[in-house]
């Protein structure tokens, strides 16, 4: 819910009863196909009908600022491309939003509020990254800063 910073969940099991407002629009942050495709197949089972998923994409900037990259970014394309592919659903709405900035972490916090997200969901790409994400940057930057929770699910094909 919003308001509840430094909040990091775990991936609930299905059928699970949650707080509907929490998961309205859930920034789901992708760094390549690769990724794509563990965060479809990890946040599919947990997505009710009505949910819009704003998935992003950050790009290499120049300026301080983040901001949202306009026209067609070949690499952020073929990752959309991929997590549509796996998670499209006639329910769900789907929000891309490519974005600019120097620092990923602090592009992402940027980015809740510019799309207005209720929760971030990630899938920490290997054991490295996640005791990285609990522990330091850039995912530790994500959760103590954001001021929505962060839900980490498991990559299913680990």
């Amino acid at each position: 819910y919003p308001g509840a910073p430094h909040t990091l969940l775990v991936a609930p099991s299905e059928g699970t009863l949650v707080n509907d407002e929490l998961f309205e629009r859930i920034l789901i942050p992708i760094a390549g196909p690769d990724d794509a495709e563990a965060t479809a197949r990890a946040v599919r089972p947990h997505l009710d009908p009505g949910t819009t998923l704003i998935v992003t994409h950050v790009t290499p900037g120049e300026g301080d600022e983040t901001t949202i990259k306009t026209g067609r970014d070949e690499f952020a394309g073929a990752t959309y491309d991929t997590f549509f592919d796996i998670l499209y659903r006639d329910d769900l709405s789907f929000e891309w939003v490519t974005l600019e900035a120097r620092e990923v972490a602090a592009a992402l916090v940027d980015a809740i509020g510019m799309t207005d997200a209720t929760l971030v969901a990630f899938t920490p790409r290997d054991i490295d990254d996640w005791k990285r994400t609990i522990t330091g940057d850039p995912g530790g930057h994500l959760i103590r800063a954001a001021d929505v929770p962060g839900m980490g699910f498991p990559d299913p094909r680990a």
